[in-house]
């Protein structure tokens, strides 16, 4: 029987590194590890949603509203088994430390009961 594949969220951060969670990416996946992006608004700026889509074979979404009929995060918290948040900036270190869920990753970051980095 197989083991079941690691499902890792990749929290992405708007900051100029944000184009080295690529290869970080690229490394999770290539280790057997099936990774899940989750770029804030501002990463899309360094690096667009078709590269993360393209890298992990998941549709990439920022809003918790953009798939209706499944509460997102909420799912996304509940199936994932380790979280990486990089880079993880200034503003969303703040954002996570102080609850504020305004967007799919620090929602997802409020829902979580695996170990976040």
């Amino acid at each position: 029987m197989t083991e079941p594949t690691p499902r890792v969220l990749l929290g992405i951060g708007g900051g100029i590194a944000a184009y080295k969670a690529c290869e970080l990416l690229r490394l999770l996946t290539e280790s057997g590890h099936d990774v899940v992006p989750l770029p804030t608004a501002a990463a899309l700026r360094f690096v667009g949603s078709a590269t993360w889509e393209a890298l992990s074979g998941h549709r990439v979404a920022t809003d918790v509203w953009s798939d209706v009929p499944e509460v997102r995060h909420v799912r996304l918290g509940r199936d994932a088994d380790l979280v990486v948040v990089a880079p993880a900036t200034a503003d969303l270190l703040a954002r996570a430390a102080h609850g504020r869920a305004d967007d799919l990753l620090t929602a997802t970051l409020l829902t979580v009961r695996c170990p976040v980095l």
